[in-house]
């Protein structure tokens, strides 16, 4: 039979492993609405991962009841870019597996740094009028404008 200690030292760990992998699949939820954030906002999602800034137990109502109940509030972060040679910081808010909203982060502390929005252009026609510098082999490279 168990002691009194044991079952106390069991049920902890218990919940603990309970707790960690609850985690684990909030975080591979977050990758998923993440990557697919990025994908319908025409993004790319950088570096395949997201990870955990902070979680808090907060005081929810159910959506469907109206009932406040416990919850777990879950802020990750990942990164993205717009065109592919930048670098940006986001943050994606879960509350008990739901998505509350994603953060972009497109304001940086130093002005200087900061791109400019750059629209995406459609691709031009591949003719031989388009195509002035084919016969040196010169890609022409345009700086975005500065402000």
């Amino acid at each position: 039979m168990l002691s009194f200690q044991s079952l106390v030292l069991l049920i902890a760990l218990a919940s603990a492993a309970m707790f960690a992998w609850n985690n684990w699949r909030a975080r591979e939820h977050a990758e998923r609405l993440a990557r697919e954030t990025c994908k319908r906002m025409g993004l790319q999602f950088l570096d395949d991962s997201v990870g955990l800034k902070t979680w808090r137990i907060v005081r929810d109502a159910d959506p469907r009841t109206g009932l406040r109940k416990w919850a777990i509030r879950r802020v990750f972060q990942f990164e993205f870019s717009r065109q592919g040679s930048d670098r940006w910081p986001a943050e994606l808010i879960l509350l008990s597996g739901r998505l509350l909203g994603v953060e972009f982060n497109l304001v940086s502390d130093n002005p200087a740094i900061t791109p400019p929005v750059v629209p995406r252009q459609a691709a031009p026609q591949d003719t031989p009028a388009s195509r002035p510098h084919d016969e040196n082999k010169v890609i022409p490279f345009k700086k975005p404008p500065q402000p």
